[in-house]
């Protein structure tokens, strides 16, 4: 049977958009979350490529409620701040906000960053965008080491990137990085949409795989587990086989859960609650 440790599954707030920040975090601890992966937008911690909020503050208050930053994930898919823009100045103050987030990540008592390569226009010629995210990361990677940090980068859907958007792009895009604080992050809708298994990944990938976004989708939409049509065991088998012990970012996005996002959380968290072993 599949087994998961409670603090593997991280809580995520972007339903929580109309909610401050005590009610986001009272509802994940009664959810029964001991973890979250924090984001970086309003209304509940701020950034931007000149500065953001004290992060120890921030943890600080997680930690009143029982709760650790496992993982921080700075807004990367709004084209306020993206890693793959082209213009030239945009670009520059894109890698002063990620390593402004860098920066915060390690604040925050968080190991892991998640981000993805969106920012090239559709029109723009593929290895043009893909060259792009090879230097950012290449810039990137050393100031993530020196704040103790690993950048996982996932796929995204096609509409909203037409680079890195597959598994084997994500695989080349690593190898050509190739540093140790570069690694994968495993989106489990982007997966989908895209035709891949959780095992395909583990089997191409394996232990560079160390955070997911793991939700449920039909392929699209990022779902509570229930909602949609993704094997929850099935998928966790998966995780176990391949000995994953990294987090479980829950992604629920759907304006649906939006009025009530502790309702979601409550059931979301529910649906786990056989594969706990402690």
């Amino acid at each position: 049977m599949a087994t998961l440790k409670r603090s593997q599954l991280a809580a995520i707030g972007i339903h929580y958009i109309y909610y401050p920040l005590d009610y986001m975090l009272r509802s994940h601890a009664e959810a029964g979350y001991q973890t979250i992966e924090l984001l970086g937008q309003a209304p509940h911690y701020l950034l931007d490529d000149t500065g953001f909020q004290d992060p120890v503050v921030m943890r600080k208050k997680a930690e009143s409620y029982g709760l650790t930053i496992g993982c921080f994930t700075p807004e990367c898919a709004t084209y306020h701040y993206t890693m793959c823009g082209a213009d030239p100045g945009f670009h520059h103050r894109s890698m002063e906000y990620f390593k402004r987030a860098l920066e915060a990540c390690e604040g925050l008592g968080a190991t892991k960053l998640l981000t993805n390569c969106i920012g090239g226009t559709f029109d723009e010629e593929y290895e043009r965008v893909y060259e792009r995210a090879v230097r950012s990361l290449d810039e990137l990677a050393p100031v993530a080491a020196n704040h103790n940090v690993t950048i996982a980068v996932e796929t995204v859907r096609p509409e909203e990137s037409r680079v890195i958007i597959t598994l084997p792009e994500l695989k080349r895009l690593l190898e050509d990085v190739n540093h140790p604080n570069i690694k994968a992050g495993m989106d489990t809708v982007a997966m989908g949409v895209a035709g891949e298994t959780p095992r395909q990944w583990f089997e191409t990938l394996g232990d560079q795989i160390v955070h997911t976004h793991f939700i449920d989708g039909r392929p699209y939409a990022h779902l509570v587990w229930g909602d949609g049509l993704y094997p929850l065991e099935d998928y966790l088998d998966v995780l176990n086989e391949f000995g994953y012990q990294g987090l479980l970012g829950q992604e629920i996005t759907d304006g649906r859960y939006f009025d009530n996002p502790a309702a979601a959380d409550k059931r979301n968290f529910a649906a786990f609650e056989p594969y706990f072993v402690d």
